[in-house]
């Protein structure tokens, strides 16, 4: 796998625990929109159309591309995280998850938070972002 592709999975993961924040922030901003200022003093709005502004927000929440995105990047990272061990859990966690880390995996290792070797936690965490990468549809093939 290229390294720009694991980079991404790992800005992807750091974002994970933000993404409900980021969904909702959506949602306002398609809800209440800014409107600019009128600079057409004096002018008529013989062009406005009334309609039906919440069923046009309801379309529009549920068409927009940025919240699906942030929704199947949350299924995806979701669905990876129930088929991995608690020793990958662990290291996810505390390697893209926390806002300030404590620990490396190495550092996970020495104090018996996980209980693997140093080879196996790297494979770990390599086969987690491989899996993500593949559900995000990121992974390519390398012959």
């Amino acid at each position: 796998m290229k390294r720009t592709t694991i980079r991404k999975v790992e800005d992807i993961l750091r974002d994970y625990p933000k993404i409900d924040k980021y969904i909702e922030e959506r949602e306002q901003e398609l809800r209440y929109p800014s409107m600019p200022g009128d600079d057409n003093v004096g002018g008529g709005k013989a062009q406005y159309k009334y309609g039906n502004q919440t069923l046009d927000t309801l379309i529009t929440i549920d068409e927009d591309r940025r919240i699906n995105a942030l929704k199947r990047q949350r299924a995806v990272i979701d669905d990876c995280l129930d088929d991995v061990g608690e020793d990958t859990e662990i290291i996810v966690n505390e390697l893209y998850f926390r806002k300030r880390p404590r620990y490396t995996i190495d550092g996970l290792i020495t104090n018996h938070l996980i209980n693997v070797s140093h080879t196996k936690a790297f494979k770990l965490r390599n086969e987690f972002i491989s899996d993500c990468a593949k559900g995000l549809g990121l992974y390519e093939i390398v012959y």
